[in-house]
């Protein structure tokens, strides 16, 4: 079965995805982050509001469903040269399945499509799992990501594919 993107843009819908974000992001950074600031740091970066401000400032949020079934969020924003890939987050029992391989592939698409020759994001210095997933979807490390409003999160790496 073949996945479905629904764009996020009614309040229903950015509620779901603050929910869903709070918890994938409680599951994945519970190893890396204590408690208080996950906490901090998902109200602050993910929230309904959160969510919201970033729309209102042309970030694309999108749910995956599959079956009518929401399993995961990604988000991108277009910017000038690139298509920042913000985030991409799938519930545990269904990574590796080729799904976030699917989302990359379109995202690329999508910014060449727009005349945008690279793909860039953020992830975890502490993923390795991810780390090797974009590697293998031919993406190079470019070093440490400062930590701003960009990056969102501390200990961030960056990543990128030119098209």
């Amino acid at each position: 079965m073949k996945p479905d993107y629904k764009l996020v843009a009614k309040a229903k819908y950015i509620h779901t995805t603050a929910d869903l974000a709070s918890e994938l992001w409680h599951e994945v950074y519970k190893r890396y982050y204590p408690a208080k600031q996950l906490d901090t740091l998902v109200d602050t970066l993910q929230s309904a509001d959160a969510i919201e401000e970033d729309i209102d400032n042309d970030v694309n949020y999108f749910l995956v469903l599959l079956g009518g079934k929401v399993i995961g969020y990604f988000a991108w924003k277009m910017e000038n040269t690139s298509l920042h890939l913000l985030h991409l987050y799938l519930k545990p029992e269904f990574r590796g399945k080729a799904l976030g391989r699917d989302i990359v592939a379109s995202c690329e698409r999508l910014a060449r499509g727009e005349g945008r020759g690279r793909v860039w994001c953020t992830v975890h210095a502490k993923a390795l799992p991810v780390q090797q997933f974009f590697k293998a979807k031919g993406y190079r490390l470019l070093g440490p990501a400062e930590e701003d409003e960009t990056t969102r999160l501390p200990g961030q790496l960056i990543f990128e594919r030119m098209l």
